[in-house]
């Protein structure tokens, strides 16, 4: 494999962990503010995540909001985590790419 496509390849899955970030940026927003009626829409979409959250941060720093909703401290570490993980990838294609 070329560097170039390693590049590539690594940079897509930087994309991927970024986009996942974000969408549990939206995720934790949505459950923190949004009233019990939509909210309750997200109850399927909150428990397939909840299952891919790490046991060791499941249901940590999760609070309640003044709007009726609950902050998941847990979804938005992963979210970190993601974005950290983004910007390693990122950094990784870089250094693919430069030539020696």
């Amino acid at each position: 494999m070329s560097n170039l496509t390693a590049s590539r390849v690594v940079q897509n899955l930087a994309r991927v962990c970024r986009v996942a970030a974000w969408l549990l940026v939206a995720l934790v927003a949505a459950g923190a503010v949004l009233p019990a009626g939509p909210r309750s829409l997200l109850l399927g979409v909150n428990n397939l995540v909840s299952g891919l959250v790490p046991e060791a941060v499941s249901g940590l720093l999760v609070f309640v909001t003044p709007f009726g909703g609950a902050f998941r401290g847990d979804f938005a570490i992963l979210a970190v985590i993601l974005l950290l993980v983004d910007w390693a990838l990122c950094r990784l294609a870089a250094a693919i790419r430069r030539p020696r």
